[in-house]
């Protein structure tokens, strides 16, 4: 059987490298200095006689023998980290790391009572959380940084696999400054009137705030988006604009009566939430377990 010549380290770093776009973002996420990443680069160019890479202004761009290689080197990093969880689930399965990723709306709620629950039967097992948009944990998984994301429902890809916990309602909110916090009920003449705050695209309250106005063939009044939720809340708090979201991302102000539910008639909106995780041969040992007792525990 002939040996392989190719450094699979080196052929990493030129996926990691292609996916940035840039050589010092590629180190980071590999945890290696950008001369480290640079060097392998080159070894695998000299080696091969072959350059992956060209630069176009202040990015990289992939020439077409990099671009012919670059699903092949996806291929091979996933298989490698399958090989790897498989190899694990043959250690003590009552010990290990845990890596949970949640989106910073849940993480307050949902993500408590799943650590609470896995620990009372697993209390062996650290868990390791992040929190993030439901963007960045699902970029997570697909990288095997985590194990499970605990997200509102999103569209995602379909080597992803996707269990609905629970559906939870989410609210209109205006500061108690907004004339409209001063009415007992709230119309939808009322909501249509006023100026909207949402999260970053792709967002769960987002699509479910534009698929809501949809239904009433108006185009919502946007006039602030942002990623971070606290810039929502502090935006509300001048007074301007009201916002869709969980009611536990604004608890803290709520109770201080700086911001208030709107009281509606007929108007509810849910959002699913989901544990994600790749497929689950993919899982380790400690990430099937809780996906046995996320099954036992919410009946998904």
């Amino acid at each position: 059987m002939e040996n392989i010549k190719i450094n699979l380290e080196n052929l990493i770093a030129f996926l990691f490298v292609a996916r940035e776009k840039s050589f010092s973002n590629a180190a980071a996420q590999l945890f290696l200095t950008q001369p480290a990443v640079t060097t392998k680069i080159k070894c695998l160019e000299r080696q091969f006689g072959a350059k992956l890479f060209v630069s176009a202004g202040k990015q990289l761009q992939l020439t077409e023998v990099g671009k012919e290689i670059l699903p092949i080197a996806q291929e091979i990093y996933t298989k490698s980290k399958e090989c790897e969880n498989i190899l694990l689930s043959y250690n003590n399965a009552g010990r290990g790391v845990l890596r949970i990723g949640a989106s910073r709306s849940l993480s307050q709620t949902y993500l408590p009572l799943l650590i609470n629950i896995f620990s009372d039967h697993y209390p062996n097992i650290q868990i390791s959380v992040t929190e993030g948009t439901s963007h960045e944990i699902i970029e997570k998984i697909m990288q095997f940084k985590d194990n499970v994301g605990i997200i509102p429902k999103v569209p995602i890809n379909d080597k992803i696999t996707a269990l609905t916990i629970s559906s939870e309602k989410i609210e209109f909110v205006v500061s108690t400054k907004n004339p409209l916090a001063q009415k007992e009920r709230i119309s939808i003449n009322d909501l249509l009137q006023q100026p909207i705050l949402v999260a970053g695209e792709g967002s769960a309250t987002r699509l479910a705030l534009l698929d809501f106005f949809d239904k009433y063939n108006v185009v919502p009044h946007i006039i602030f988006e942002a990623e971070n939720l606290e810039m929502i809340k502090k935006y509300l708090l001048t007074g301007r604009g009201m916002a869709l979201m969980f009611p536990a991302v604004a608890k803290g102000e709520l109770e201080k009566g700086q911001l208030k539910i709107l009281s509606m008639d007929d108007i509810n909106i849910y959002i699913d939430v989901q544990l994600i995780f790749l497929s689950e041969h993919l899982l380790s040992p400690s990430a099937k377990k809780l996906v046995e007792i996320i099954h036992s525990t919410f009946s998904v």
